[in-house]
Order: structure tokens, then sequence, then C-alpha cells
């Protein structure tokens, strides 16, 4: 038996215990009191952690590099895909602009953000590139470590840092974090956020700075969105590139009672006394009679905002970005057959700035002359040694359109090429060319079996559109239907579609896809069902119960689509 002596420190250390969890209580209680009401953010306003999946940067699913018009390039971002490879230093000139949903265009079509437009303002001579690096929710973090990442390789001639005045309020919202350790306590404890200043933390909305400017939260934005600003300036600078500031207003400053133009006033002042030239949007709108008509909502351009931003940034690069007159221009070409006699006879080793040329003057050849000059330039695309060449005869077939059966043996080899843009150009226009591309199935077939990234999905689908019906497809594609990437399930599920009754095989993979977790991939498998015809009937009863259960109302509408198509019912 214990003797009082020995229980006397258990309850000692008990009653120590209980006290600590009372006071604790009594002090989280009181903190709740006097805690302020938390700061309403604007939905504008990202939390990285809760965006993006590394917590600090995100790009979209990254495309295969061909056709030129896919939704995504190499890089996962909304532009075209383009070379790495440079022939000069000089040529061809390339500006890459960093920026955030404005600069992507949000609400409009690629090719109607400023980026475009400015590209084929300064491409008189189809010389220059301008590259849209710029996704929804990036703020100057995400800019630098995009040049970083994805626009250093690249080999910019110049750089523009497209700011919107969120940036600055995202900064200190995301950079002002307490440490990982006390995040969780942060968030669900108000003596910790107290204690912590959390009050004094977080910006709400981009007017607060306006309205207050020497708030110790809002200089602390401005102290790190110039901190930003210098170490991205200092790695361009470092790369042999110069580099340029933007700065795009709000809505709310060309409305009537605007404030005035403090924060504008404050960053063209930081790159005065940095050597870094600002661009500001706002003071060259003043004269506009409605400048609100510009924007799509509090910050986002109408494209007529676009249309004004590209002619500003032309005219501020015209000495930068000349165009290259007389002797850089391009020399017309009357006939396909003058472009057949500048390739010449050697095509592997045809000049990239013949190609270019050509290029330019695609769209003015004859139906029958294009088709011949199509055939030349396939065979460029898979077989001269220059990247770079290659990448651009590509792009000229898309701008011809689809070469004829005799381009079938080169594209076959380009299956075969070690360079995944070869393979990607070479796959997609054989899936296009359709039935006189069946030849070339055994090929996609073997590409299929030895490629373990989005290549596999391109040969696949190229299988499909041809309507292949080789025995080791159907089992690639149930593979790829369960793997862990959506882009690449849905894929799978609209080839087995393509292939019709051929499919056959596949009903019971596609009847589990009906169970996806994705919608999109849903709405594949059940598309592919109409296309499968009577060998589709054993998925009756399981198209039935997506019918009546499915969340999606696309999915449900589909099913009835296909329900009716299919014989007998």
């Amino acid at each position: 038996m214990n003797s009082p002596r020995a229980r006397t420190p258990l309850r000692n250390l008990a009653l120590a215990a209980a006290s600590t969890v009372v006071f604790g209580g009594l002090l989280e209680g009181a903190a709740r009191l006097l805690e302020p009401p938390p700061i309403q953010k604007e939905e504008y306003l990202w939390d990285w952690s809760e965006r993006f999946k590394d917590a600090e940067f995100y790009t979209l699913e990254k495309g295969e590099g061909y056709p030129p018009n896919e939704e995504t390039n190499v890089d996962g971002l909304r532009d075209f895909t383009r070379p790495v490879e440079r022939e000069t230093p000089w040529y061809p000139r390339r500006l890459v602009i960093l920026g955030d949903s404005v600069t992507f265009g949000h609400g409009l079509e690629a090719a109607q953000a400023f980026p475009a437009l400015l590209e084929r303002s300064l491409r008189p001579d189809r010389a220059d590139e301008v590259f849209n690096v710029a996704l929804p929710g990036w703020s100057t973090r995400q800019e630098r470590l995009a040049y970083e990442r994805i626009a250093r390789k690249y080999r910019p001639n110049a750089v523009i840092l497209a700011v919107c005045l969120n940036d600055l309020a995202e900064l200190q919202i995301n950079l002002t974090k307490p440490p990982a350790f006390l995040l969780s306590l942060f968030k669900h404890s108000a003596a910790v956020r107290l204690a912590l200043g959390a009050s004094s933390r977080e910006i709400g909305a981009v007017e607060e700075l306006f309205r207050e400017p020497n708030s110790p939260r809002v200089n602390n934005a401005f102290r790190l969105f110039f901190e930003e600003v210098r170490a991205l300036r200092d790695e361009v600078v470092k790369d042999g590139a110069s580099f340029r500031v933007v700065v795009f207003p709000f809505r709310f400053q060309v409305e009537p009672n605007a404030p005035p133009p403090g924060v504008q006033d404050r960053i063209a002042a930081f790159g005065s006394s940095n050597n870094i030239p600002v661009l500001d949007v706002l003071s060259e709108w003043k004269a506009e009679k409605n400048a609100a008509a510009l924007f799509l909502d509090y910050d986002h351009f109408s494209e007529a905002g676009h249309v004004r931003v590209a002619q500003l940034l032309d005219l501020a690069l015209r000495d930068e970005f000349p165009a290259r007159g007389a002797g850089g221009a391009v020399t017309p070409f009357r006939s396909a057959a003058d472009a057949l006699a500048a390739l010449g006879s050697q095509a592997t080793a045809v000049k990239e700035p013949t190609l270019w040329q050509i290029r330019d003057q695609a769209s003015r050849f004859e139906r029958e002359g294009a088709a011949r000059l199509n055939d030349a330039l396939v065979e460029i695309a898979v077989s001269s040694p220059s990247p770079r060449v290659r990448f651009e005869a590509a792009r000229t077939v898309f701008a011809l359109g689809l070469p004829g059966a005799s381009s079938v043996a080169a594209l076959i080899r380009g299956v075969q090429h070690e360079d995944p843009r070869v393979r990607a150009f070479a796959t997609w226009t054989l899936g296009e060319m359709r039935e006189i591309a069946r030849p070339a199935i055994p090929a996609l077939v073997a590409l299929a079996r030895l490629d373990g990234g989005a290549g596999k999905t391109g040969a696949l689908t190229a299988i499909g559109k041809i309507g292949g019906d080789s025995p080791e497809t159907i089992p690639l594609l149930l593979q790829e239907l369960k793997h862990p990437k959506e882009a690449r399930r849905y894929r799978a599920a609209r080839t087995i579609g393509r292939m019709g009754p051929a499919a056959a095989p596949a009903v019971a993979g596609l009847i589990e896809a009906l169970r996806d977790p994705s919608a999109l991939v849903r709405l594949h498998a059940v598309r592919a069902f109409g296309n499968l015809g009577d060998a589709a009937r054993p998925a009756v009863p399981a198209l039935i119960e997506v019918l009546n259960k499915d969340p999606d109302p696309e999915v449900r509408k589909e099913v009835s689509l296909t329900l009716s198509r299919l014989p007998g019912r």
C-alpha cells in the first residue's frame, strides 16, 4: 500500500496540470473576447498553401509540344510550345512577360491576351517571340520562380514583370505566416493569434494599400515586393537580358472619386532609384474617355484593355526591338516551286531563316504546291540535325495542312525519333491523317509500350483516330484508364470510344471508369459506350445507375443520349 507521503507528488502534479488547463482555458476565453474580428480577405487574394500543390508554385498540366494550338505547352503554361534552341544570341529576339491572371488573359482566348497581341506587332518579319509566362494566382514570388525554373532556359533578350496591385497584398499574407510548427495553433487559438499579432499581419483588400499607406503591414508588403523585384532583376541582368516593370491598375482607380495613385508613385520611385524602367498603365489611361470599359471586372482587362496594353508596350519597346527594315525583311515566294527551290535538294541542310520565310508565306501557296511543300517539310521535321529547324518545319506543316500518304514512311521514322517533340508531331499528324496512316499502327503500338509519359497517350490517341484494332492496344488503354492523372484517364476513355466496336474487350474497364472520381473521365466513358454498338449492352445496368445517381448533370445528360443510341433500346 502506498503511503500518504508517496501520493503527495502525484497529487501536486495533477493539481498543477489541472491549474494549467484551467488557466489556459481562461486565457483562451479572454483572448476570444478581446480578439478583433478576423480580417475578411477578398477572394482575389490567394493563400498559396491552399491553392498550390507545393505551397509556393504551380503550373498547369503540361502539353506534349504538338500541335501548336494545344491548350497548354510543354512548360504547363497557356502559350505556344517553342524550341529552347536558338541559332544565335539575337535570332530570334525573345521577350518574356511574367505575370498573373491579367497577363494570362483571364476571360479571353489566349490569342486575345496582350502578350500574343504584342508578338504580332513586334514581328513584321516573323523574327520575334513573346513568351506569356503567367498563371492565375501567381504573385511576384511565383513570377521570380517562373523565370528561374521555366523562362531562363529560353535565354530571353528582355524580361518584363507585369505587376498587379494584389501582388503586394499576397506577399504580405503568405510570407509573414508563423512557422509551420505554430501554424495549427495560429489557426485554432485566439491567444496565439493575439501573441503573434495576427491582426497586424494580413491585408484584406488592395484598397488598404491606399487607405493606410504607412501602416506596418503595408510598409512590410512593399518591402517584400521590392526585395522580390530586386532579386528577379539581378537574375535577369546576370543572364544578359534587360529588365523592366509594367504596373496595372485596379478598376476603382479609373472610376469617380478614385484615391491618389500612391502605390504607383511608390513603385515608380523605387524603379527610379534602382535603375528599373517602370511603365505605369494608369497614368497612360487617364486620358481615356471610358477607361472603366477597358476592364472585365475589378482588375482583369477586357479585349480592348489588352489591345491598349499591347500598344503601350509596343511603343515602350520600339528602341529595344526595332523593326529590321529592308535588310531583314521576308522575300516573298511567287509559288510553292520557289519555296521548294529555296529548301534545296538537301532538306536536312536547310537554313533556319529560309524556313521562317516559307512559314510566313505558307498561306499563299496553291493547293497542289502546298501538298508538295508539305511532303518536303515533313522530311525536314523528322530528319534535320537541328532541333530548331525540325521544330519550325513541324509548325509549318501544321500551317499548311495535313500531308499525304507519301509522308507516312517519314512520319513512322518520326514516331521512333529520340526527340519527344518530333514524336509528338509524328503521332498527332498520323492520327489526324486517319485511315491512310494505317501502316503506322505497329510503330504507334511500339511507342505506346515503351513510352511511360504523355507520348504514350499521344500514340494511343493516334491509334484510336486511325481506327486501329491491334490486340495490344486495348490492354494499354485499360492501363491508362487507371493512371493517377485525370488527363491521361479521360484521353484513354476518349480513345477507346474512337475505336468503335473494335474496343469491345474494353467494356469491363469502361464500366469501372463510370465510378471514376473525375466527372470528365465518367463523361468520356459514357460517350465511348455510345460508339461501341451492340458491344455496349453489358453496360446498360451500370449506365442506368449512373443516370439515376451521378451528381454531375452533364454526365447524366450524356447517359440519356447514349442509351437512346444503343441498338434495341
